[in-house]
């Protein structure tokens, strides 16, 4: 009699709470573009610049997304004789969402090489920490602001700048 009473009493616990369904979707796909501001050593020697980026997110569990990130980041020389620089990121990224629906703030990084070109190339590692907010426009359209702090590991001083972004973000069946 008392395991046909628990069992009652778990059936009516499991059906009577609140729960809210898994979204459905697994794929990402998005695109920003913002100002770069240089920080550190190197904002004597560089003008605020411009960065293109896109991204494919996989929702891994429910609220954590795994991916790839890459872009284009460009700098014009503040110093007479010294060249632009053009980086481009190619990044494993990760994503927490705090939430999947409605406004949706998240927490990120990303992780890889970075390839820098001003007259001659290099490839330093770089790491990026992230924080968004993602606000729902249309089914499946959201509008992604994002800021971010990219350090590049060079010797002898390391290459830091933060990025204002927005663009969006699209939702792929």
């Amino acid at each position: 009699m008392n395991r046909l009473a628990i069992l009652f009493a778990a059936l009516f616990l499991f059906t009577a709470l609140p729960t809210e369904a898994q979204p459905t979707w697994r794929h990402q796909v998005y695109f920003n573009a913002g100002p770069q501001f240089v920080t550190g050593d190197a904002s004597d020697s560089y003008k605020t610049g411009l960065a293109i980026d896109v991204g494919y997110y996989y929702r891994a569990t429910r609220s954590g997304f795994i991916g790839l990130a890459g872009g284009f980041h460009q700098f014009a020389a503040d110093v007479p004789g010294a060249g632009d620089v053009n980086v481009i990121p190619i990044n494993l990224a990760f994503k927490y969402n705090f939430t999947l629906t409605g406004i949706q703030p998240y927490l990120g990084a990303e992780g890889g090489p970075y390839f820098f070109s001003n007259g001659s190339s290099e490839t330093n590692f770089g790491l990026t920490p992230r924080l968004g907010l993602r606000i729902p426009l249309s089914e499946g359209i959201d509008l992604d602001l994002n800021v971010k702090y990219n350090v590049v590991f060079q010797d002898p001083d390391n290459f830091t700048y933060v990025g204002a972004n927005g663009g969006f973000s699209y939702i792929v069946q």
